[in-house]
C-alpha cells in the first residue's frame, strides 16, 4: 500500500516530536539528579537554582555535562544568578577528575551560553591547583554518575572575564537581569541570622521573576527541624510550600483568628489548623515562636521551632524513620511550586517597606 506524502510528513513530524520530548525529559532528569545530589552535599542554593531551571525547561543539549557549583556563601554574596550566568556554569562536555587537572592553561571550555567559553587559568602541574576564570576548582567531584560531573567552586565565574572582542554580550532576557538581584534579600539575610537558612535559600532562589503582587505569610522553620524530617530536595520543596500561606497575616491578624480556622497553603491539599493557647497561636500543634520577624506590604514572616506537619505525615515519619531511608536519587524530584505560583507573585518592593 502506497503511503501518501502528507502521511509520511506527519509520521516524520511525530517521530521528531517524540525524540525531542524524550531529549527534554532526559535533560530535566539529569538536572534534577544533579540538584538532588547538590542539596544532600550542602549546596542548597545551587540545587534550588538547577531545580528552577529544570522546571523552566533548561536544556543541556547533550547527554553529558560538567557543572561548576558555587557555594551557598557565593549566593549570599552575589545573589541568585541570571539565566545567562547559570548557563555559563554548565558545559555540555564531561570533564572527569582525570581530565580537568591536565587541561593546559588557556584551554577553552565550551558552555551552554552561546559564544561564551570558560578559560583554564591554572593547572596542578604548574600552579599546584586547578582554576577556571581565576576561580579555584575543588579537585574532588561532588557528583560523577558517568553522564554528569559536578565540581565545587567558591564563587561565581565572571562573565566579563573574556575580552570584549572575544565574545559579544549575551542578549538580555526579559525579567532577568545580568546583575545580582535579590528581591527577598533583606528577609533572607534575616532568616539566616535566625538559623533558618534553608527557608532563606528558597526565598533567594525560588521566588524570582513572578509578575503579580500577592500577599504572603511564611512560617519559617529552623534548619534543625527541616533537616530532621527532609530526606531529599523534593522534601525540601514540599516543606516550603506547606509553610507559605497566600494571605498577609501579621501577628495581630493571627491572634484574632477563631479557633479551628483552616489556612490553605501552596501545597495542594495541605491545610494549617489554627488554635490558640492563651495568646499564642498554635499551628498544627506547633506554637508560633517568633512573631513578625519581617513585615512588608506583601510579605510577613513568623518563626516556628518545628515543622507544621499534618497528622498523616507525623504517622508516616514515625513508621518510616529518616535513618532507614535509602537515597531517593532524582526520582520524584518535581516541584509544582513554580507552576502553582508563577503567575501570582511579584516580590518587587518587598525589601523597601518594613
Amino acid at each position: 500500500m502506497k503511503t501518501s506524502p502528507m502521511a509520511t510528513t506527519l509520521l516524520l513530524f511525530l517521530i521528531l516530536l517524540s525524540l525531542s520530548s524524550s531529549a527534554v525529559a532526559f535533560s530535566a532528569t539529569l538536572l534534577l539528579t544533579a540538584a538532588n545530589t547538590l542539596s544532600n552535599s550542602g549546596y542548597l542554593s545551587m540545587a534550588l537554582t538547577l531545580q528552577l531551571a529544570a522546571s523552566a525547561g533548561l536544556d543541556l543539549d547533550s547527554p553529558t555535562a560538567t557543572i561548576f557549583a558555587p557555594s551557598d556563601t557565593a549566593f549570599l554574596q552575589s545573589g541568585p544568578p541570571s539565566l545567562p550566568l547559570l548557563r555559563y556554569h554548565i558545559s555540555p562536555r564531561r570533564f572527569s577528575v582525570k581530565t580537568l587537572p591536565y587541561l593546559h592553561r588557556g584551554t577553552k571550555i565550551q558552555t551552554l551560553l552561546p559564544n561564551y567559553s570558560l578559560t583554564v587559568t591554572s593547572s596542578p602541574a604548574v600552579e599546584g591547583y586547578s582554576s577556571v576564570n581565576d576561580v579555584r576548582v575543588d579537585p574532588n567531584s561532588v557528583l560523577d554518575d558517568g553522564s554528569v560531573i559536578i565540581y565545587a567552586v567558591d564563587r561565581f565565574f565572571n562573565l566579563t572575564f573574556l575580552k570584549a572582542e572575544e565574545a559579544p554580550a549575551p542578549a538580555p532576557i526579559a525579567g532577568i537581569s545580568g546583575q545580582p538581584h535579590r528581591p527577598f534579600g533583606s528577609v533572607a539575610d534575616l532568616l539566616r541570622s535566625k538559623g533558618c537558612s534553608i527557608m532563606a535559600a528558597f526565598l533567594d532562589a525560588q521566588l524570582i521573576g513572578f509578575n503579580r503582587k500577592t500577599a504572603l505569610t511564611v512560617f519559617a522553620a529552623v534548619d534543625d527541624a527541616v533537616e530532621d524530617y527532609a530526606r531529599n530536595s523534593s522534601d525540601y520543596s514540599e516543606i516550603f510550600r506547606q509553610h507559605v500561606v497566600p494571605r498577609l497575616l501579621k501577628w495581630q491578624d493571627l491572634v484574632a483568628l477563631d479557633d479551628g480556622t483552616m489556612l490553605p497553603t501552596f501545597e495542594e491539599g495541605f491545610m494549617i489548623n489554627v488554635i490558640k493557647m492563651g495568646d499564642v497561636p498554635v499551628l498544627n500543634d506547633v506554637p508560633v515562636a517568633d512573631q513578625d520577624l519581617y513585615k512588608s506590604r506583601f510579605l510577613v514572616v513568623h518563626g516556628v521551632n518545628h515543622l507544621l506537619t499534618s497528622q498523616q505525615q507525623m504517622v508516616r515519619q514515625e513508621e518510616d524513620p529518616v535513618g532507614d531511608q535509602e537515597d531517593g536519587g532524582g526520582a520524584g524530584f518535581t516541584d509544582g511550586f513554580v507552576a502553582n505560583v508563577a503567575d501570582q507573585i511579584n516580590p518587587q518592593g518587598f525589601d523597601d517597606y518594613h
